[in-house]
């Protein structure tokens, strides 16, 4: 005979923890978007633009052959390494703020994690794609196998369902590994760009906090997107239980 351990025998933590995880979501945004619109309107002491100072970052970490480009939207920089280009949004491209410049200096930060062959990097970009994928399927994967599993009456449909649920949780577990490392990445590419902002005298030391701050504020957007991976894998597994004789 067969029997499971189930979400139910954990549902009310899991509610608080989930619950939890919705609230600091919403303060790590509401203190990101402040902190981008305080600081956004904010030249830095040096008046370089988002622009000039990536340059100058990119030279000094002998990064060549990255070039910069503007993209459409507002806080959709990114750093594209198939292309090896860092796009900057509106926001950003040209822009002289403090918010400008960190978040290009951290935008920099990556390019420069691509060219110095950062080996959390490289694994995060090996299995990005296949997260991309996973992150679509494995949640509804796992919950058929359950379905199956707690509908059952035979056996081997009873084998089956836990066989398929487990496939589901391995898979959502490479977006799992994903979302583990991109926090580490992101907190480099941010130490990269503050590193560079006050060697190069880019900022105050005042406006160095402030961006210290814009650019945590963001990090920590990721260090929710974990949390609430983990919480996710941890429900899966607790729906699908143990199987024992």
């Amino acid at each position: 005979m067969y029997w499971y351990y189930n979400l139910g025998d954990y549902s009310f933590i899991f509610y608080i923890l989930a619950f939890g995880i919705m609230i600091w979501s919403l303060i790590v945004r509401a203190r990101l978007n402040s902190l981008v619109k305080k600081y956004s309107n904010v030249p830095v002491a040096s008046g370089k633009d988002a622009n000039t100072c990536v340059h100058e970052m990119l030279a000094a970490n002998e990064v060549y052959g990255v070039t910069v480009k503007a993209t459409g939207g507002e806080m959709t920089d990114n750093y594209n390494p198939k292309e090896e280009t860092i796009n900057l949004s509106e926001t950003t491209y040209g822009r002289n703020s403090i918010t400008a410049v960190a978040v290009a200096a951290h935008e920099c930060g990556h390019a420069c994690q691509a060219h110095s062959s950062m080996a959390l990097y490289k694994v995060r970009q090996a299995i990005a794609p296949v997260a991309s994928i996973t992150s679509k399927i494995s949640v509804w994967i796992a919950i058929i196998g359950v379905f199956i599993m707690y509908a059952s009456k035979s056996l081997e449909m009873n084998k089956m369902g836990y066989t398929i649920s487990t496939i589901g949780i391995v898979l959502y577990s490479v977006v799992f590994i994903f979302y583990l490392v991109t926090l580490p990445i992101e907190r480099d590419a941010s130490r990269r760009g503050l590193k560079a902002m006050k060697e190069f005298g880019w900022v105050s030391d005042d406006q160095y906090k402030a961006a210290r701050s814009v650019l945590w504020a963001a990090g920590d957007t990721y260090a929710v997107a974990l949390a609430s991976a983990a919480l996710t894998l941890l429900r899966l597994l607790l729906m699908r239980g143990r199987r024992r004789r």
